[in-house]
């Protein structure tokens, strides 16, 4: 029987790029090698068998007899026979669209940005055809392109949006019953052999291959894109193609999220996500073809497709899939397995790519090893390249956390699951030694991850939670302090959650929901906040904190609680693998949406979108200096200096110098009220002016839009959560939408606008700006700006909102007593309007010349509100007191009938005005 049903979180999309050196050759293993040679009564070549092992004894007479064949033959009964033992699980339990039919035809596709839809037929004379694409179109994918299904000279020639008649069309029938027709946006062809051309104006997309290898000069791919804009509520969706062939012509249709414009798509700056070695002898190419993306390096050679063919064996006997899949382990051997990149045969690409392809193999060998199609000699080939996998597991290092500890947990089953090979007690006590002590090296001080990404996290966390059990099943202990930094680091994953649950997708990463990951950790660890989380409250305990900063890890959450109608700030000056040039962005979420999301991963490859996305300061919601994206060396100075938390707002403060030009320092005011104000200070380390370019995201579909008098970008959402991003100095800066892209998944790709807000000084300078969420539509606040006496705004910056109704202040410097506006004020921060009024370490608060609030001494943090008779007092160190001789005085209504002290009700003196509750 297979256990671990649930499979272990595969990084399909994230993994090192580097590509290998050329292969140096390293012998196959021979028989001798694995079975051993015997000589004058002795081995003289130690065998890779334990054959005191219970059922080998046929095998081992065989060679010593010096019958390899016969062993081969003896091996197999004796695997066939063997009783079930539990393996790991398939990285890819599920089939994904063609895979069955696709990949014995040796048709490969990257990840899940592209998904094979059908085949149509062309033919002698223009016809028609039509696929149901309401799938796609539901889930917002709103590209599609045609490939060739097999190798062949024939040319098909499909209508284009420029040709008078038969041009594509997207029929949709939406909810109420009525239809809509759509023409493409953009459709164009390219073309492998003349790779700059663009076809985007011609009346006909070619589509054609023909040849060896997955790329030829005949390979030709067509593309059409439609906008769905403004377009709900379809309940089906049909495509339409009219075309023509010399002969018949067999195409592919594949869905695709990325868009494209057909005015400048080329074949050079096309991504290749699929491949097609159809026909050809040599089957796949399992090394990089020429041409080809990097991502395909690590994707095919890890077997991804084991699971699907084996699981459909299983499901029907149909020996087809069998025969497919031992096929395709023996053509990797042949082709692939005697690759030496400096670690020994069986290593070919070494560390993660190794363990994947170990754990696919293990599975599918439990369902294969009966199979009719498995002969003695691709078993024992087989086996030969399992063992000197485990073999590689065992000896080799990398310093990436989440790379080592799955080539361990694949160590740990090939060690349970061939106990006849001589080396599984080695592999078995390496495995155990490693899985319970790597969280000593993989998380920071404070329980954070040193990955910079929550995707790798996320797979790092879910794999602890397959494991343990299954260690638990072999006898093996993981201890109560690798369970405390486990839980630790669970913890570290729920802060980062959105409050839906979903991730943020910081780093090399892609949104993702991480409820049942949580809430099986916390089943694992017996953590009921963790299963509040991973359960969106359905049981459990809610977490007793809401905000939290993680020092060394470099990251502070700011939210309002826990449930999906809260509000939610990231900001993070972290680094390390995986990690953007993105220090001190924010990301933000409220009523159910992400307002300011981080723009994900398109790609590993150098294509120079995905490029922008991960390796430039620009593509995120942080200033960028001097157009160049931030260093992202460990030695530059940086961190979360501090976090001031209370229950009606949060106060944080971050810095970075990881750019050359200047020190950048970022406040951010939380009110869980749904504001942020968000101020910046630019420090040059010269006299020299400097470009500063502060920017803000949105998702692909906001529909972001500028006022052109205050600058102020709003979206657009027709429904739900909308944002305002003000700037309080809208004259002062360059404001545009530029064009940008947002990856809402891995190998999808959207156009996205974002706003920048650009000047070059000399000298000190700041931003303010105010973040607006809002459950509708988007409701800006006006901004002025206050002069602070003769202060400079880097010194001290105060606002005022919405004509004079609030007010807001940060001293950048020492606090001093300094008047802006209507009002005094003595400490570090202030913001005050109708009913609020929150202050951090100051005192005194007066408007025109009344005072507001005075405490005998500086308050560390103090948020007064008042509604319906009730004010609301919360602050740290704050006691019961209505002494006015030591209590705060707040001026408070005379309507004023309870007072809240920390969420707890107090009695309260009145005197003069003033209400004392509080010391």
């Amino acid at each position: 029987m297979r256990s671990l049903r649930r499979r272990f979180a595969v990084l399909i999309l994230f993994a090192a790029f580097l590509v290998p050196g050329p292969p140096a050759t390293a012998a196959a293993l021979s028989d001798a090698g694995f079975f051993g040679r015997w000589s004058a009564g002795a081995w003289a070549v130690g065998p890779r068998l334990n054959y005191t092992h219970a059922g080998l004894a046929p095998v081992e007479s065989a060679v010593k007899a010096g019958d390899y064949t016969l062993a081969k033959q003896k091996l197999l009964d004796y695997y066939r026979a063997r009783p079930a033992i539990e393996t790991s699980a398939f990285s890819h339990d599920k089939p994904w669209p063609g895979a069955l039919e696709l990949t014995p035809s040796h048709i490969w596709t990257l990840g899940d940005g592209e998904q094979y839809v059908k085949t149509v037929a062309f033919g002698p004379g223009e016809n028609t055809v039509t696929a149901d694409v309401t799938t796609t179109v539901t889930k917002g994918k709103a590209g599609f392109f045609l490939m060739s299904r097999y190798k062949d000279a024939v040319i098909a020639l499909v209508n284009s949006r420029s040709e008078g008649l038969g041009k594509p069309t997207l029929r949709l029938t939406l909810a109420d019953g009525s239809t809509k027709t759509l023409n493409p946006t953009h459709d164009t062809y390219i073309w492998a052999a003349y790779p700059d051309n663009v076809y985007g104006a011609k009346y006909y997309m070619q589509v054609s291959d023909n040849g060896t290898g997955p790329f030829t000069g005949e390979t030709r791919k067509a593309y059409l894109h439609f906008d769905l804009s403004g377009v709900s509520g379809v309940k089906k969706a049909e495509l339409t193609l009219t075309g023509q062939a010399p002969s018949a012509k067999a195409v592919m249709l594949y869905s695709t999220g990325e868009t494209f414009n057909e005015t400048t798509r080329t074949w050079n700056n096309t991504v290749q996500n699929t491949y097609s070695w159809e026909g050809d002898p040599g089957g796949f190419d399992w090394k990089l073809p020429k041409g080809a993306d990097p991502e395909y390096l690590y994707q095919l050679p890890r077997f991804f497709f084991a699971g699907p063919l084996a699981l459909e064996y299983q499901k029907t006997g149909d020996e087809h899939h069998a025969k497919t899949l031992i096929g395709l382990m023996t053509d990797f051997i042949k082709d692939a397995d005697t690759y030496d990149s400096d670690q020994g045969a069986g290593s070919y690409l070494e560390n993660l790519h190794v363990a994947r392809r170990l754990q696919n193999w293990i599975a599918a060998y439990e369902i294969l090893r009966k199979s009719p199609s498995l002969t003695p000699e691709s078993n024992v080939a087989i086996l030969k390249t399992m063992n000197r996998a485990g073999m590689h597991l065992q000896e080799n290092v990398v310093t990436t956390p989440n790379k080592m500890q799955s080539q361990k947990i694949t160590l740990l089953h090939a060690a349970v699951y061939f106990p006849e090979f001589r080396a599984a007690p080695g592999w078995r006590t390496n495995a155990a030694t490693f899985l319970t002590t790597q969280l000593n090296d993989s998380t920071y001080p404070d329980g954070g991850y040193k990955e910079a990404t929550d995707g790798y996290l996320r797979g790092y966390l879910n794999q602890y939670a397959e494991s343990i059990p299954f260690m638990r099943r072999q006898g093996i202990e993981f201890p109560a302090t690798a369970s405390a930094k486990l839980r630790k680091l669970a913890r570290f994953l729920m802060d980062q959650a959105y409050p839906n649950g979903y991730s943020p997708a910081y780093g090399d990463a892609n949104t993702k929901d991480l409820r049942g990951g949580l809430a099986r950790l916390g089943a694992e660890l017996e953590d009921p906040e963790l299963v509040y989380v991973g359960t969106s409250g359905a049981s459990g305990q809610r977490p007793a904190h809401t905000s939290v900063l993680y020092p060394d890890t470099r990251v502070a959450i700011s939210r309002s609680g826990w449930s999906a109608d809260d509000s939610y700030l990231r900001i993070n000056a972290d680094r390390g693998n995986h990690s953007h040039p993105d220090e001190l962005a924010i990301i933000t979420y409220a009523y159910g949406r992400t307002l300011l999301p981080d723009m994900e991963t398109f790609t590993y490859s150098d294509d120079p979108r995905a490029v922008w996305l991960r390796k430039s300061t620009e593509a995120h919601n942080t200033i960028e200096i001097d157009n160049k994206a931030q260093s992202q060396s460990t030695t530059a100075a940086g961190g979360i200096s501090h976090l001031v938390t209370n229950p009606a707002f949060d106060l944080i403060g971050a810095n970075t110098e990881s750019s050359t030009g200047a020190r950048h320092e970022r406040s951010v005011l939380s009110l869980h009220s749904d504001l942020w104000v968000v101020s910046d200070r630019l420090k040059p380390t010269d006299t020299a002016a400097h470009r500063y370019e502060q920017n803000w995201h949105f998702a692909w579909d906001a529909k972001p839009a500028m006022n052109s008098g205050s600058k102020a970008v709003s979206t657009g959402y027709g429904t739900g959560a909308n944002i305002s991003i003000v700037p309080a100095d809208p004259t002062k800066v360059t404001s545009s939408l530029p064009d940008g892209y947002h990856a809402p998944g891995g190998y999808t790709l959207q156009n996205a606008k974002y706003a920048s807000y650009a000047k070059t000084v000399a000298g000190q300078t700041t931003f303010d700006t105010l973040l607006v969420p809002s459950r509708g539509a988007a409701t800006p606040v006006t901004v002025a700006r206050l002069p602070v006496g003769t202060t400079p705004s880097y010194q001290a910056t105060a606002l005022s909102l919405n004509g004079g109704t609030g007010v807001y202040y940060k001293s950048w410097t020492t606090k001093a007593s300094r008047t802006f506006g209507s009002y005094a004020f003595d400490g570090k921060l202030l913001y005050a309007d109708a009913g609020t009024i929150v202050l951090v370490d100051g005192s005194s608060v007066v408007r025109d010349g009344t005072t507001l609030v005075k405490a005998p001494a500086a308050v560390t943090d103090l948020a007064v509100t008042f509604k319906d008779g009730t004010v609301r007092i919360d602050g740290s160190g704050l006691t019961a007191s209505t002494d006015p001789a030591t209590a705060i005085a707040i001026a408070a209504p005379e309507a004023t009938t309870k007072v809240i002290l920390n969420g707890t009700a107090v009695p309260f003196e009145r005197v003069d005005g003033f209400i004392y509750a509080a010391a």
